[in-house]
């Protein structure tokens, strides 16, 4: 029997044909795990990013209220600006929209209250900032082809409150 065929020898040749016919099935399968794993990987990723956005959100109502609290020349009332009419809409405004990932949240609206519910007439007025907005899922979505209920988005509502520095009930017997 000729273990040649052509000048290549036989036993290299057989091991050569099986792993050029089995080569698509691994790449099919290669492709799928892949798949899943960036979707498993990225499902909790997802939902980091929510919390990151109600952080940001957070620091930019913050960033507000303290801008509010030290404004000489705020007025009484509430005042909302929706995104992104925020950049023109005022000093405080501006500056929490600056802050604001606006790819992330989308739909978000500002709300400056002076003075705050609840806060007394005299010395301890309070001016409150609020941030609020939709965080859309992206992957954690994809769980719905698996049978799950999930929702499309989250909302993301964040508020904070200081007392406004320029109060003329303050001078001399007012708790600070």
């Amino acid at each position: 029997m000729n273990d040649y065929v052509g000048d290549k020898p036989r036993r290299i040749t057989q091991p050569l044909r099986y792993c050029l016919t089995s080569k698509g099935q691994a790449m099919v399968e290669f492709t799928i795990v892949f798949i899943l794993l960036i979707i498993v990987a990225w499902i909790p990723a997802d939902f980091g990013l929510a919390f990151y956005t109600s952080q940001i959100a957070q620091n930019a109502a913050r960033e507000g209220a303290r801008i509010a609290a030290a404004d000489p020349t705020l007025a009484a009332g509430t005042t909302t600006c929706n995104m992104p009419a925020c950049y023109s809409f005022g000093n405080i405004f501006n500056e929490t929209a600056a802050r604001l990932p606006a790819a992330l949240l989308t739909g978000a609206s500002i709300t400056v209250q002076y003075p705050a519910p609840g806060t007394a007439s005299t010395c301890n007025q309070r001016v409150l900032v609020r941030v609020q907005g939709q965080y859309n899922f992206f992957f954690y979505r994809i769980l719905r082809l698996l049978g799950a209920s999930v929702p499309e988005s989250v909302t993301v509502d964040r508020i904070t409150e200081m007392r406004w520095e320029h109060q003329s009930g303050c001078v001399g017997g007012g708790t600070p």
